[in-house]
């Protein structure tokens, strides 16, 4: 077996390197012979479409002159199959029966302690629940870091326990009822053999022998961003490539930031300093950027012996300059409006990032300024802050409504639902036995469901139920300036989220919840700067923990 690792900072293309790669031995291989594993179903997704892409296979027949179009045409299925991620993989060489959402509905009505902390939650898939609820995400992390639960618990931070809510003494009980739950037939109805996602992963590697030769038809194997692999996802890929010619393995060090997840940095940076393959040309970063994220991870560099070549962004031939704003805060300084002056009148995109929990700070700055965000589903589900959707459409809505225009039963039922009761005359029952059409306010008020009053409103925050002030302004605000109207520019993400993502301005909050490791708060922070195109904004911490180093002085 030969062995390549590939190392490349923070946009130098990876991705394209690594389809380069697979483009490579279909002289020698068929696509069937060729396995891509990645973390996560979107970065899977993310490889096969570069692989299916005209461009790139166009740009690959250019430059080796061999040609491969018809073979990656006829290979869809193939590529479905072997572009896949870990867990994939795994379930398709393992026997049992996936866990499904329907599972755990089973589940806490067995046993009500799994919904201790999540009473009316609804997930709608299993990932969601997994990434969400406080005992799959513990066991999760434990499991990944091969851990039993009191072991890993014990080594929690308080933060961290309180994160997962659960007691040690709560969440032994519930591992020991889930797996029974997992394991007996009469107590989920399905089988004696349900698979989560680390059971798929333990089973194929502790079943080493019989796996191997599940995987004898596996000649090249490449592994993305290898960095991130947890401890079983280490035993698993171990287990693949016993039987391969080509084994590559991808990653940067210095983007390793998943130590709760089973990933060892560590080790990937002694076996990452000296990598076959270096990528260098930067596609991302500008000058400046570029230079002070180097600064940020020098010392890790200088630790384990080794510095890479990562150059700035180019264009046109020219190096791009880029530049950094230091902000003591959003409101109170010198570039605090400049700051506003680019979210709110050009169309550059903006990442607001932090470490820990919900940036009350940085919430009440978006919604002062009344632009929409976006938050992932995962950040979501923790903050107190939920996005206005619904109340920003009934905004919208009422505005031509309260002027006589028609709108659907569907449109008048979704804001009647959000009108505080002392406006209301009859229930939301009594509207949906009402016959599909459209209607008009006169028609509201003449069927007698609301009050007459409501006529000379043509502002819904006047009579909706939204609870503050803040918020109500914040919907006027969206509305007001047709920022509803167009795409969200502003995107609200923790560190752990937005690696692999690049956006035009990065504003990064320094402030820490708790103490970190000296070199995971380098390589965080590494993280963070490194998705910036062309501004980097370094928001001040208000308290004594922060990211600030000596590249800051």
């Amino acid at each position: 077996m030969k062995k390549i690792r590939i190392a490349g900072p923070p946009g130098t293309g990876k991705t394209t390197k690594l389809v380069e790669i697979y483009y490579s031995h279909l002289e020698a291989y068929s696509p069937t012979d060729i396995m891509v594993i990645s973390h996560t179903n979107t970065a899977a997704d993310h490889i096969r479409g570069k692989i299916y892409d005209n461009q790139s296979i166009d740009n690959f027949q250019k430059k080796t002159n061999k040609e491969i179009f018809h073979l990656i045409k006829q290979s869809k299925a193939t590529l479905e199959e072997n572009v896949t991620t870990v867990h994939k993989f795994c379930k398709n060489r393992v026997k049992g029966k996936a866990f499904l959402i329907e599972d755990y509905e089973i589940l806490k009505t067995i046993y009500p302690l799994f919904d201790k902390y999540t009473t009316n939650k609804k997930f709608n898939s299993v990932q969601g629940l997994f990434a969400i609820h406080p005992f799959f995400r513990f066991v999760s992390s434990a499991r990944d870091n091969g851990k039993d639960i009191l072991k890993h618990y014990r080594g929690l931070s308080f933060e961290e326990k309180e994160d997962y809510e659960y007691t040690a003494e709560e969440l032994i009980k519930m591992e020991d009822c889930y797996v029974k739950f997992k394991t007996n037939e009469k107590i989920n109805n399905r089988t004696t053999r349900i698979l989560d996602f680390q059971d798929m992963v333990e089973d194929f590697y502790n079943n080493a022998e019989e796996s191997e030769k599940l995987c004898k038809e596996i000649k090249v194997l490449i592994v993305d961003e290898a960095q991130d692999s947890s401890v079983i996802q280490r035993k698993a890929e171990e287990v693949m490539c016993k039987n391969v010619d080509y084994f590559y393995k991808a990653g940067d060090p210095d983007q390793a930031i998943f130590e709760f997840a089973g990933a060892d940095p560590d080790s990937f940076h002694k076996e990452f300093a000296n990598p076959e393959i270096e990528l260098e040309q930067g596609y991302r970063c500008p000058k400046v950027i570029n230079e002070y994220c180097k600064k940020i991870i020098q010392d890790v560099w200088n630790t384990y012996d080794y510095t890479r070549v990562w150059r700035p962004r180019e264009e046109n031939g020219q190096i791009v300059e880029g530049e950094i704003f230091n902000l003591a805060s959003l409101t109170q300084d010198p570039f605090a409006s400049e700051l506003r002056d680019r979210i709110l009148n050009t169309n550059e995109n903006f990442i607001f990032t932090y470490r820990g929990g919900e940036p009350r700070d940085i919430i009440n700055y978006i919604m002062q300024i009344g632009i929409p965000v976006k938050i992932p589903n995962k950040e979501k589900s923790k903050f107190k802050f939920k996005y206005p959707t619904n109340e920003v459409k009934n905004q919208r809505e009422f505005i031509s409504f309260a002027r006589g225009e028609v709108k659907s039963l569907t449109k008048i039922k979704t804001m009647f639902k959000n009108i505080h009761p002392q406006y209301l005359l009859k229930t939301i029952e009594e509207l949906e036995s009402v016959n599909s059409g459209s209607y008009d306010i006169d028609w509201l008020v003449d069927k007698g469901f609301v009050v007459p009053g409501i006529k000379e409103i043509d502002d819904f925050q006047l009579i909706s139920k939204v609870a503050t002030i803040h918020m109500k302004n914040y919907v006027r605000e969206i509305v007001l300036n047709n920022r509803d109207l167009e795409d969200k520019r502003v995107f609200l993400e923790n560190i752990h989220t937005i690696k692999g993502k690049e956006f035009d301005n990065v504003v990064f909050d320094f402030k820490l919840t708790r103490e970190e490791d000296a070199f995971s708060k380098k390589r965080m922070k590494f993280v963070a700067c490194s998705r910036a195109r062309k501004t980097l904004w370094l928001l001040k911490s208000t308290t004594n923990l922060t990211f600030a180093g000596k590249e800051d002085l």
